[in-house]
């Protein structure tokens, strides 16, 4: 077979072939064309914004952004915003760990990292804390240690009784529990007779309160009753019983003194319980 006989073709393949190169030159026509008639796509970029290093988007923001500050509080990307360069921050970093504290412009320009330019730039937006005068706070604080708060006792809650140095709580709680025993306190000598106060430091404690006996709670022995006296602490059921039996047999009381006429009183009793008694309303 001849080289002639492999290009030789019969009727179908003929129409193959001329099939197959219309399909060819049909494609090849469309790709070199239809960009033709596509709308150019614009990408948009503005999602990836957000990845940027930050101080990559400090460096985008304009140099003369102004903005309120105090220089004793803000940071390197803030002072990098005002146009310092990283020398300059770095000075006046290692002049803020000293402990100074930039109270006016003076004070500013001590510091060799901020110029007379920068202060006239933004004199406008600088903002100082104020100075403290350290003097008077001194003064102020040695006034406030002498001053002692004075507590009246006989009419004190606890929360005022625990501001005497010396007195917590539970003494607060003892004190208040005789007094209301007792009708109120007549005289210092009584904290000794508070459970738990025996040793109580009686010129300190003075120092700090002080007694209003015009408050006190008295008993009126001419209507009493045994239970009413015998519930104070300096009278006992037997003189409680011998108070108002001696009332019955004499009749009232003209005046506290009476009550001495009875034996079981003598003059140290009739002292300490005198000043809890009355004879009228």
């Amino acid at each position: 077979m001849g080289i002639k006989d492999y290009f030789k073709f019969n009727r179908k393949e003929r129409n193959g072939i001329l099939l197959l190169s219309f399909i060819l030159m049909v494609t090849i026509i469309y790709y070199n064309s239809m960009h033709r008639f596509q709308e150019e796509t614009i990408t948009d970029f503005t999602e990836f914004e957000s990845f940027k290093p930050e101080a990559q988007k400090i460096e985008e923001i304009k140099k003369d952004t102004f903005f309120v500050f105090n220089p004793n509080k803000i940071n390197d990307d803030q002072w990098r915003l005002l146009g310092l360069s990283e020398k300059q921050i770095s000075t006046f970093r290692n002049y803020q760990e000293r402990g100074v504290t930039f109270y006016n412009e003076k004070d500013l320009l001590k510091c060799y990292a901020i110029s007379e330019e920068f202060i006239d730039r933004f004199s406008g937006y600088i903002i100082f804390p104020k100075k403290e005068d350290k003097g008077k706070s001194i003064k102020e604080k040695k006034t406030i240690k002498k001053k002692i708060q004075i507590i009246e006792i006989n009419n004190a809650d606890s929360l005022e009784l625990i501001l005497i140095k010396g007195i917590g709580p539970f003494y607060a709680k003892q004190i208040i529990k005789y007094r209301n025993k007792l009708g109120g306190f007549i005289s210092y000598d009584q904290f000794s007779e508070v459970w738990g106060l025996e040793k109580l430091d009686l010129h300190n404690f003075r120092k700090q309160t002080i007694l209003d006996t015009t408050t006190i709670v008295k008993i009126n022995i001419n209507n009493c009753t045994s239970e009413q006296l015998w519930n104070h602490p300096y009278v006992n059921y037997k003189i409680a019983n011998a108070i108002v039996n001696y009332r019955g047999q004499h009749g009232e009381y003209k005046n506290i003194k009476d009550i001495q006429e009875i034996v079981l009183i003598d003059s140290q009793l009739f002292r300490k319980i005198a000043s809890y008694l009355r004879t009228s309303d």
